[in-house]
């Protein structure tokens, strides 16, 4: 069995053949998929989702760090809570700092960095593993992390650092999102092979970063196996052993 770990299934890119979708991906042994919130309505759209495949289908309920700059009410997730059978995480949460460039954003970091704090803290309160989001943004993400009464558990979603930022990960004992980009990133595959498979684990990012050989159509959870035979190639281990490994992973970090 493989586990999609990132999968945004409730977006509208799978309105018209989600049941075929979630099909699909059964026939190629991709049974159980974490559908992160990138906002309330996403939130919200993924927990009727989970709600409706039960054991199949999970949620995780976030704000993107995108949406800083609106002032999300963090405390809005709280009330989504009551349905925490269906919620196994809270995020998509994080920094990116990749929109601002070169630009001064000082203020705009600070944003994110508040709201992304205050996720981690209700994490924290409800003793809920993150999904965590990076991008270009690590130095101030392990500081925002450091500054918390205690750490987090959690997955770097996507996971798009260096070596060095691999190192700070494991120090904080966070597991480590592979997606689709492997088959076709050089960065992201010079850094697959110092992964122990103990933290790492599988994503589509679907409907996002769709692997070779299907790029520039939608992703879809199906693809996981590509991912996992990816990685097979990079470790030099069997894609058996990624699978055994990254589905352990997944149901012990999300608790499935």
């Amino acid at each position: 069995m493989f586990i999609d770990t990132h999968c945004h299934l409730q977006f509208s890119d799978f309105d018209e053949d989600r049941a075929m979708v979630i099909g699909n991906a059964k026939k190629v042994g991709v049974k159980k998929i974490i559908c992160p919130g990138t906002n309330l309505l996403s939130s919200k759209k993924a927990i009727a989702l989970a709600q409706q495949h039960p054991g199949i289908i999970y949620a995780s309920i976030g704000f993107h760090p995108y949406e800083a700059q609106k002032n999300p009410d963090v405390s809005a997730l709280s009330s989504q809570l009551s349905a925490l059978s269906s919620i196994v995480a809270i995020g998509e949460c994080g920094l990116d700092y990749h929109q601002y460039g070169s630009e001064k954003a000082e203020g705009k970091k600070s944003l994110q960095k508040r709201l992304l704090s205050d996720q981690l803290e209700l994490a924290l309160k409800y003793n809920l593993p993150t999904i965590m989001h990076c991008r270009g943004a690590y130095e101030d993400f392990f500081d925002v992390l450091d500054s918390l009464p205690s750490m987090p558990q959690g997955v770097i979603h996507c996971f798009s650092g260096g070596l060095a930022d691999l190192r700070m990960a494991q120090i904080r004992k966070l597991f480590i999102g592979i997606d689709g980009n492997v088959t076709y990133s050089k960065h992201i595959q010079t850094i697959v092979p110092s992964i122990p498979l103990s933290i790492l684990l599988l994503e589509t990012d679907a409907p996002y970063l769709t692997p070779v050989p299907h790029r520039g159509e939608r992703n879809e959870p199906k693809y996981i196996p590509l991912i996992a035979k990816e990685i097979e190639k990079l470790q030099g281990v069997p894609v058996k052993k990624v699978e055994e490994s990254t589905t352990t992973n997944a149901k012990t970090l999300f608790t499935l």
